[in-house]
């Protein structure tokens, strides 16, 4: 490859990385990558599928993001977003488009699942949670490589919002229950904590480090004891704090279930109860 431009495989999937310092550099490196690219594809008997190219600019500069860029005798336009195993890129890679598809992707999955859980009666709240670790699982989906950028509030309430639509499901609470309170109730841990938690053990790895049970153990210590001093200054739940003031016992015990309403009236009483305080 040409100097400061380097390929990326994966399966089927390449991506070609190419660092300029304008976009006239950026065309003619671009042109040198994909020749060099189709010679090695001819000599293997592949072929590059040029209908199913994407190219993206990533830059931080003001300036235009759509330009036309040529791709052999294909004349391709640069898109604002592009997807990339699973993962979609932005140009500022906010991930921001990543963020509103895994929660609109993830807010139909529990509203599937809530349809086999109605708040009264209905499975345990450990089978409850264990349904609805779906949920977590698209909202985390490579969140080794985005999970900084939650520490923006308005992109964090983007996940938060469909993690506590889950966790009500969970504790089969009422929906005014506020979203620290439900989260702690039902156990499910803060959806910024939990991106943050992983990015940690893939760094570990990335270092070298062997990632094995006691490693994953100590990467889930300090991201209750992140939570734990979240809750001690959290305004909100302030009921719920005086039942469950420590959450990592709360969290790790190995018996119990959350109590569940015994009909609609106590579960409306519950509910007020705690948004009232709220």
């Amino acid at each position: 490859m040409p100097d400061d431009c380097y390929l990326v495989g994966y399966a089927d999937d390449i991506a070609a990385v190419i660092t300029a310092r304008n976009i006239d550099m950026a065309r003619r490196r671009l042109t040198q990558v994909m020749i060099r690219t189709q010679t090695w594809l001819d000599s293997h008997g592949l072929s590059l599928a040029a209908e199913k190219t994407e190219l993206i600019l990533l830059t931080r500069k003001h300036i235009p993001l759509e330009v036309n860029m040529q791709v052999h005798s294909e004349t391709i336009k640069t898109t604002r977003t592009l997807k990339y195993l699973g993962i979609r890129m932005d140009n500022k890679l906010t991930y921001w488009a990543q963020i509103q598809h895994a929660a609109k992707k993830s807010a139909n999955i529990t509203m599937a699942l809530s349809k086999l859980m109605a708040n009264t009666g209905g499975p345990l709240a450990s089978r409850r949670k264990l349904l609805m670790d779906t949920t977590q699982s698209v909202l985390l989906y490579g969140s080794e490589i985005w999970a900084d950028t939650l520490n923006v509030e308005h992109r964090r309430k983007v996940l938060a919002k469909v993690q506590r639509t889950a966790a009500l499901r969970v504790a089969s609470a009422y929906r005014t229950v506020s979203e620290p309170a439900v989260l702690v109730i039902s156990g499910v841990i803060p959806i910024d904590l939990l991106a943050k938690e992983r990015r940690q053990l893939w760094l570990w790895k990335k270092d070298g480090i062997e990632i094995h049970m006691a490693t994953r153990q100590q990467a889930r210590k300090q991201t209750l004891e992140l939570w734990q001093d979240r809750w001690t200054r959290e305004r909100k739940g302030r009921w719920t704090a005086k039942l469950i003031k420590e959450i990592e016992k709360w969290h790790s015990r190995k018996h119990g279930e959350a109590p569940q309403p015994a009909n609609e009236r106590h579960n409306s009483v519950l509910g007020l109860s705690e948004a009232a305080v709220d």
